[in-house]
């Protein structure tokens, strides 16, 4: 009965992973692997605990050792941290640290042009 919700509820956060990070794999293990730097380091380390007892439900002798109790609430924050993930606002923020990056270099390229101007004396 454990093992099944903790199933249902990989199968969730694999879902969700998708769905709001893109991140493709065929096991929940290969797109915790993609995770990088796009969520908080605490669900990091729960997706990752996670993943180990997904891994270790495969073995009998390691599925007894596991802490199904952990590893649920475990489960629920990476689950309440995703659903909280707005793919639009990830979109609009990507866009605009781009932009802000363009415009810093190009001040930086006119503040240069214009300091070179004035060293030669044009200005």
């Amino acid at each position: 009965m454990v093992a099944d919700t903790l199933s249902r509820k990989n199968a969730r956060i694999r879902s969700e992973l998708q769905a709001k990070l893109g991140l493709n794999g065929r096991t929940l293990e290969q797109q915790a692997s993609k995770v990088g730097r796009s969520l908080p380091r605490a669900v990091i380390r729960d997706l990752r605990a996670v993943v180990r007892a997904d891994v270790a439900q495969g073995n009998p002798r390691l599925a007894r050792m596991a802490d199904t109790a952990a590893t649920g609430r475990c489960a629920d924050r990476v689950l309440v941290h995703l659903s909280g993930i707005d793919r639009g606002a990830l979109r609009q923020t990507r866009i605009l640290r781009k932009l802000a990056a363009w415009s810093a270099a190009g001040i930086a390229v006119f503040v240069v042009v214009i300091w070179v101007l004035r060293v030669q004396g044009r200005i």
